[in-house]
């Protein structure tokens, strides 16, 4: 049986691309494809797959953050195998990423060769595209000891990203759909992890970090 696969990008001609990728292998075959986080929701609901694609940041009113989509897609459907297709490359969000327990994260500027080795990766370790293991290596390299990024929840490093990209604690509490104390909470967790004690700290690490101002898709 073919690997039965869903593709989630907001970008049309992305999404046309990975299908034309996919379809031309004979061991896969794409069973529903979507453009937004409610578009998601819908074919999980209605389509069985082995195989999930999809976009780190999507449009959808319920879930607009990537990282708190694939939360909820690992939540709800942990058998699930996933693979993140983004232009992101902060170590943060890779190192937050690769904690849910991802297939695979792949750089759209590699998709062509990428793709299919990640679907087709027999290792127990996640793919890795090259620019990601570099940006890891990298930051090891720097500090002669694992990355300290890598000391954050997901969470706490999705209120980070929002926060550097000019959110209130209310703003991002709305946006999460979490009340503003545990997004207070959150940020307070994860500045006493990095070694922050004020804002204007804070927002220093972020900007040179890179998190400062992330994009939003």
């Amino acid at each position: 049986m073919p690997t039965r696969i869903i593709l989630v990008d907001d970008h049309p001609i992305t999404l046309i691309g990975m299908r034309c990728l996919l379809e031309a292998d004979p061991r896969l075959t794409i069973v529903g494809q979507a453009q937004d986080a409610d578009g998601l929701q819908a074919l999980l609901k209605t389509h069985a797959c082995d195989l999930l694609i999809t976009d780190l940041m999507l449009a959808g009113a319920q879930q607009a953050d990537g990282l708190q989509m694939i939360q909820r897609v690992r939540r709800h459907y942990p058998q699930l195998p996933v693979i993140v297709v983004t232009m992101l490359d902060h170590p943060a969000l890779v190192r937050a990423l690769l904690d849910l327990g991802l297939r695979g994260l792949v750089s759209k500027r590699g998709l062509l060769t990428d793709l299919p080795r990640a679907i087709l990766n027999s290792e127990r370790k996640p793919f890795l595209s090259h620019s990601f293991e570099q940006q890891l290596r990298r930051v090891a390299d720097q500090t002669g000891e694992t990355p300290v990024c890598t000391t954050l929840s997901p969470r706490e490093v999705e209120v980070l990203r929002l926060y550097g990209g000019g959110l209130t604690v209310g703003e991002i509490a709305g946006r999460l759909n979490r009340s503003k104390q545990t997004i207070s909470s959150q940020k307070c967790s994860a500045m006493r992890k990095l070694g922050l004690d004020t804002n204007a700290a804070l927002y220093l690490y972020l900007q040179e970090s890179g998190l400062a101002h992330a994009p939003a898709c």
